[in-house]
C-alpha cells in the first residue's frame, strides 16, 4: 500500500512539472505576473514608509512612487521607457526629501526598486540595456548630491551602487541559465528529430520485408502458373504475366526506396521477430533475475502488427529493467474490439529505495509511438498510482476503412 509520504511526493512532483511546463510555454505571462506582483508589494511598503520617514507630500509622493514601481512592470517589454520613468521618479523624490541619517538621495525602497529594475532588464534584455539601467539612474542622482554634499550621502550612494552590482550579477546568471536551458532544449529537439528519422527507417525496412515477402510469392506463383496449368487460355496467361511483371516492378521500386532511406547502412537479412517470439524474450529476461509474468492471448494477426507489438514490448521491458531494477514486470497481449492491446507494467522499485525514474520524453518512447502511429494505433505511457510505470499500445488488426478506400483510389 502507498503511504501518505509516497502520495505526497507524487502529487508534489506532478504539480511542479505542470508549473514548470506552464512557465516554459507562457514566458510573457510569467514575466508580467512576477514584475506586477513585485511592484504591488513594493508600492504597498514604500508609500507609508516614504511619507512618514522623509516627509514627502502625500499626493505627490503617492503619484511619484506609483510611477517608480510601475517601471518594474514595463521593464521586460520596454526597458528604455522603464529606465526613463524610474530615473525621473527617483530624482523627483530625492529633490523633495532632505538628507538625514536614512539613505539619501536613494531611499530604502528606491534601492530595492533599483536593484529589481537592473536585475530584470539585465536578465531579459542583455548586458547592454542592463548597463543603461544601472548607469542612467546613478548619473542622474548626482544632481541632488551635488547640491547637498555630505559624507553620509556618499556612503549611502556606495551602498546603492553595490546593491545594483549584485542585482546585475544575479540578472546575468539568470540570463545565462536561460540561454543554456534553451540550448539544451534545442539539442534535445534535434536528437528527438534524428531518433524519429532513424526509427522510421527501421520501421520502413521491417514493413518492406513483410510486403516484399508477399510480392515475391505473387511473382513466383504468377511466373509458374503457365507451367502448372499448361492449358491456360492465352488471355488469362497474358494477364498472369502482367501480374508477375507488376509484382516484379513493385518489388524493385520498394528496394530502391529502401536503399534511399537506408543510405550506406548494410542490409539486415535476419527474419524479423514477431509476437510469437515474446515468450522467448520473457524467458531471457527472467534468466537475468527479473520477475516477469506473461499473459499472451493473441489471435493470428498481420506480420507488421506482430513485429510492432514485439518491438514495443521489448523496449518497454528494457526500460523497466533499466529504470526500476528489482521491480516485477507484467506483460500482456490480447485482442479487444478488432485491435491488439499490449500492456507492459512494472511495479515500484523497492530495491532502490525510491521511486523508479520516469522519462516520458525518452528515445524509447519516441520509437514506440512511431511504431504505433504508423499502424494507425495509439500508445499511452505514464506513472501508475502505485508508483510504477505502464506502457499500453493499441494496434488495429485491420487498417481503417477510410485508409483502405484512399489506397484503392490511389
Amino acid at each position: 500500500m502507498d503511504g501518505p509520504e509516497t502520495s505526497s511526493r507524487t502529487w508534489d512532483g506532478r504539480l511542479w512539472r505542470q508549473l514548470s511546463r506552464w512557465a516554459r510555454t507562457h514566458p510573457t505571462a510569467l514575466s508580467y505576473g512576477t514584475s506586477s506582483a513585485a511592484a504591488v508589494a513594493l508600492y504597498a511598503v514604500s508609500a507609508p514608509l516614504e511619507l512618514a520617514l522623509y516627509g514627502v507630500p502625500v499626493l505627490a509622493g503617492l503619484l511619484v512612487l506609483a510611477l517608480q514601481c510601475a517601471a518594474l512592470v514595463v521593464a521586460p517589454r520596454f526597458p528604455i521607457v522603464a529606465v526613463g520613468v524610474f530615473t525621473a521618479a527617483t530624482v523627483l523624490l530625492s529633490l523633495r526629501t532632505q538628507p538625514s541619517s536614512a539613505p539619501w538621495p536613494w531611499t530604502m525602497t528606491g534601492i530595492v526598486c533599483f536593484a529589481l529594475l537592473v536585475g530584470s532588464i539585465w536578465a531579459v534584455s542583455g548586458w547592454r540595456l542592463g548597463v543603461v539601467a544601472y548607469v542612467v539612474p546613478v548619473v542622474a542622482l548626482f544632481v541632488p548630491m551635488a547640491t547637498s554634499p555630505e559624507a553620509v550621502t556618499a556612503a549611502h550612494m556606495i551602498v546603492a551602487l553595490g546593491v545594483g552590482v549584485a542585482a546585475a550579477l544575479v540578472g546575468a546568471l539568470v540570463r545565462v541559465s536561460h540561454q543554456l536551458r534553451q540550448e539544451r532544449e534545442h539539442a534535445a529537439t534535434e536528437v528527438e528529430r534524428r531518433m524519429v528519422i532513424e526509427e522510421r527507417q527501421r520501421i520502413a525496412r521491417e514493413l518492406h520485408d513483410v510486403v516484399a515477402h508477399g510480392l515475391s510469392l505473387i511473382q513466383v506463383q504468377a511466373n509458374f502458373a503457365r507451367y502448372r496449368l499448361p492449358h491456360m487460355p492465352d488471355d488469362v496467361a497474358a494477364e498472369v504475366e502482367d501480374i508477375a511483371r507488376t509484382a516484379r516492378a513493385a518489388l524493385g521500386e520498394m528496394r530502391e526506396m529502401l536503399g534511399a532511406l537506408r543510405g550506406d547502412e548494410p542490409v539486415e537479412r535476419a527474419p524479423q521477430r514477431t509476437l510469437d517470439d515474446l515468450p522467448a524474450l520473457v524467458e531471457e529476461t527472467a534468466r537475468a533475475g527479473v520477475t516477469v509474468r506473461l499473459r499472451l492471448d493473441a489471435p493470428p494477426m498481420p506480420t507488421a502488427v506482430g513485429i510492432a507489438a514485439y518491438r514495443i514490448a521489448q523496449e518497454a521491458i528494457s526500460n523497466a529493467v533499466r529504470h526500476a531494477p528489482g521491480a516485477p514486470v507484467e506483460v500482456s497481449a490480447d485482442a479487444h474490439d478488432g485491435a491488439l492491446l499490449v500492456t507492459i507494467e512494472n511495479g515500484w522499485s523497492s530495491g532502490t529505495g525510491s521511486e523508479p525514474s520516469v522519462c516520458t520524453s525518452g528515445h524509447g518512447l519516441i520509437g514506440m509511438r512511431e511504431r504505433a502511429s504508423i499502424l494507425h494505433g495509439t500508445l499511452a505511457a505514464g506513472q501508475t498510482a502505485s508508483g510504477g510505470f505502464r506502457v499500453s499500445a493499441t494496434l488495429p488488426l485491420e487498417p481503417p476503412l477510410g485508409r483502405e478506400r484512399g489506397s484503392a483510389a490511389e
